[in-house]
């Protein structure tokens, strides 16, 4: 055996070990990858699903309204139609209901959901009645309009 071919041979066994042991970490790398793929996966079909039911959701309040316990959902139209049965404008509904005139128009366009405290208020509401709403409001604007014991009445 001549020493070239002692060193040939001594190089290709070296570059097999190494060959292996680059070829091992990649085998590693590769399954590695395939796991966070199926994972991926995995993940998009959830989040697909959550958006399914989240549409759905969505689709079922926009068709029925926000639930205001027993009795009948609050829809755009219900809100839009108890606020004109009161005979109010938007400002004076919002001022009962302690709300914005911006939130009054977003729910009787759909475009948002009253929660929490204003349900409750629009249920109490609906349950008072037109008499009730509208003396309630209307003795506010009375005590406004009172002059005080012992002063002339302004003149216009």
């Amino acid at each position: 055996m001549t020493l070239a071919s002692a060193l040939k041979d001594a190089i290709r066994r070296a570059s097999a070990r190494e060959t292996q042991k680059t070829m091992r970490r990649l085998r590693r790398l590769q399954r590695q990858v395939k796991a966070l793929r199926q994972e991926a996966r995995a993940q998009r079909r959830i989040v697909a699903g959550v958006e399914r039911r989240f549409s759905r959701l969505k689709a079922r309040v926009l068709r029925t309204g926000v639930s205001a316990g027993p009795g009948r959902p609050l829809t755009p139209q219900s809100i839009r139609s108890l606020r004109e049965r009161l005979g109010m404008p938007r400002i004076e509904f919002a001022k009962l209901l302690d709300v914005s005139p911006g939130s009054i128009f977003g729910w009787e366009t759909g475009r948002t959901l009253p929660r929490g405290r204003s349900v409750a208020r629009l249920r109490e509401v609906r349950k008072m009645g037109l008499r009730a709403a509208r003396g309630e409001s209307g003795r506010t604007r009375r005590r406004a309009r009172r002059r005080r014991p012992g002063r002339k009445p302004k003149r216009r």
